[in-house]
């Protein structure tokens, strides 16, 4: 018999990260983190960034998310779960230190 189980590329967190950036198109993701679940859903709390703010664009740790380049970054893969999906970072198993 076959396996049935369908197991998606793209993990849960970069699912989330891409529909926040979708539903905030002025808003850039620096971001996210797993925050909790049940038995149907899971929670993930994405971090967004207002390019235009001007404190951001003072702040010299972070306006580099200001340059248009940084446009589409959950799209593209830029972030934390989309570099491990792309292979650019690996998993730790359970059990490695």
């Amino acid at each position: 018999m076959g396996s049935k189980l369908y197991t998606p590329h793209k993990s849960m967190l970069l699912i989330a990260q891409e529909r926040a950036a979708r539903k905030f198109p002025n808003l850039r993701v620096l971001n996210g983190y797993w925050v909790g679940e049940d038995g149907q859903r899971k929670w993930y709390e994405v971090i967004l960034i207002d390019p235009n703010h001007p404190v951001v664009a003072s702040d010299h740790n972070i306006n580099w998310i200001s340059h248009p380049t940084q446009k589409g970054r959950a799209q593209r893969g830029l972030t934390s779960p989309g570099k491990s999906m792309r292979g650019f970072r690996a998993r730790k198993l359970a059990g490695e230190p």
